[in-house]
């Protein structure tokens, strides 16, 4: 089913059976839904919303000339399709009732018929009232949950086995007033209603409840559209979903992503939770970490920049991933400009040399916990915390920084001299070679000698000699360091995860994430050189 959205520069949805649409807030999932809802014949249903359903449904003097008759009840009820579920949902009901008077008066005239015409055949069977119907689906959600109707005086009854007495639906929670009321719409949908277009399907609702409402009302009506628009990744992944759409402002950047089924479930999982921001945004930064990580909260306070996205993404390897699009990467719009930050590690100036690029940036510090370990930094924090009986110095914290070092710069030396000694052994043959080869004799003698050179080159890098020569290198470096209390270079080899907590107690706060949210709300990043000269660098390779 094809539908061209003027809301999104005229881009051409192609909507399957199940489609979701995912999207950052500002991308207008929700106004594309409302248009959908407006020019397809559909039925709109908001998720989330405060319900509240009546005890009792029945015809009053009030309300009589509305309900009395089927007919009537459903132009009512109709006229209320494309309003809010909330506005319909004792309409809902009442049409479930009037629907079964009108099912028992026709199966009463078709026995009379039956009758007189001397009883030829099978008895006529009257179909399951739509309301018993509803409370059968109402229960396979619920299973401890059962309702029933009185007929004499309209009340709707609500029995549930970890209540000790019945009680009526304005009893029950918000999420499961939410289902009663989905249930008892949907069973209202005629053939013309093909689409049913849900936003925010999950609010109110439990993620697995969620999904199990939803599975089930798609089973149920299966010649059925359901357009979605969610902001949950779980709700995206399931296995009934036929099509997903990713939605920006900017038709060139929507995606359209299918056979979901066929992809690692955590790589789906990872990638989604990314793509909406990345696609909203002009500049996207790339870092390691996770969204709510210590790296997520830093980087957003050091770029400042609304028109920027941070994404954590993972490792370092995943961000080199993002950045050059690669895997399910390579379906993100090739006019957002995305840059990396990665973390120096124990990697030496060569390594990140050969990383470092117009798109990938290494920081000149271990990680960017490291940064808030910088004295200047830590102690300024502290004191806006001011929680400790004695303030944490800038003196306190070189101290501190330079005993570790001291203690742990043999393992520290070592670990770098591990990433050092990491080698690709690959056999290849020049284009010259392969191109005057004739034979598979000649071709495997070529490839011997390849495999022979490639072995020997590992050998020799991995040599006793070269690694004791590395490993004297690394312990002159890090001595150098100390002697020179150079505290720039010694938080360059001491890991900046295991120095910041070790230093965020004594700063006043449970750990490095924690400290790292004081300071986002307290200190600005121009108070200290260290970080402006990275906020500057960082900009300067972001803007080109």
């Amino acid at each position: 089913m094809k539908y061209v959205a003027s809301t999104h520069g005229n881009y051409e949805f192609d909507f399957s059976r199940i489609t979701v649409i995912l999207g950052a807030n500002g991308s207008g999932k929700s106004t594309l839904l409302r248009a959908v809802k407006d020019a397809l014949p559909s039925v709109y249903v908001e998720g989330g919303r405060t319900i509240q359903i009546a005890d009792t449904v029945q015809l009053t003097r009030q309300n009589f000339n509305e309900y009395q008759y089927l007919d009537r009840a459903l132009t009512n009820y109709r006229s209320k399709r494309k309003a809010k579920l909330v506005d319909r949902i004792f309409d809902a009901v009442m049409v479930l009732i009037r629907k079964e008077q009108e099912l028992k008066d026709t199966h009463s005239d078709t026995v009379v018929r039956w009758d007189s015409t001397g009883r030829m055949g099978e008895p006529p069977k009257r179909d399951q009232p739509p309301l018993d119907r509803l409370f059968d689906q109402y229960t396979e959600i619920f299973p401890h949950i059962r309702l029933s109707y009185n007929k004499l005086n309209g009340s709707i009854t609500v029995t549930n086995e970890y209540a000790a007495t019945p009680y009526g639906p304005s009893g029950l929670s918000d999420g499961e007033k939410q289902v009663f009321s989905l249930m008892a719409d949907m069973l209202q949908l005629e053939d013309e209603y093909s689409v049913v277009v849900v936003d925010e399907p999950e609010l109110n609702l439990h993620p697995e409840l969620a999904e199990r409402l939803w599975t089930l009302l798609e089973s149920e009506y299966q010649d059925k559209h359901f357009v979605y628009a969610t902001h949950s990744i779980q709700f995206a992944l399931r296995s009934n979903v036929e099509a997903l759409y990713v939605i920006s402002p900017n038709a060139s950047r929507i995606r359209k992503i299918s056979n979901l089924s066929e992809m690692p479930r955590n790589d789906l999982e990872r990638f989604l939770g990314g793509v909406p921001g990345i696609l909203n945004s002009a500049i996207v930064v790339v870092t390691e970490g996770h969204e709510k990580s210590f790296d997520s909260i830093f980087f957003r306070w050091l770029l400042n920049d609304s028109k920027v996205e941070v994404f954590a993404c993972g490792n370092c390897h995943d961000v080199t991933q993002v950045i050059r699009k690669t895997g399910l990467w390579g379906q993100i719009s090739t006019d957002i400009r995305m840059s990396g930050i990665v973390d120096a590690d124990f990697r030496s100036d060569e390594q990140l040399s050969g990383m470092s690029g117009q798109y990938l940036v290494p920081l000149p510090l271990h990680e960017a916990e490291s940064f808030i370990c910088v004295p200047a930094v830590i102690a300024a924090a502290a004191k806006c915390i001011g929680s400790q009986e004695v303030p944490l110095t800038e003196a306190e914290v070189e101290r501190i920084i330079f005993e570790k070092l001291s203690t742990e710069k043999l393992q520290i030396a070592l670990r770098r001299c591990f990433s050092s000694s990491t080698f690709t052994v690959r056999v290849s043959l020049e284009k010259s070679v392969l191109s005057a080869v004739t034979s598979r004799e000649e071709a495997m003698d070529h490839i011997r000698r390849k495999s022979v050179e490639e072995v020997s080159k590992a050998v020799d890098a991995m040599s006793e000699a070269v690694f004791e020569e590395r490993l004297c290198t690394e312990l002159a470096n890090i001595e150098r360091a100390i002697d020179s209390k150079d505290v720039l270079m010694a938080l360059r080899y001491l890991p900046g995860k295991e120095l910041l907590a070790l230093l965020a107690p004594k700063a006043g706060c449970k750990n490095g994430t924690d400290l790292m949210r004081s300071i986002k709300g307290n200190l600005c990043v121009g108070q200290f050189d260290v970080l402006a000269e990275l906020q500057c660098r960082l900009q300067t390779c972001f803007a080109k």
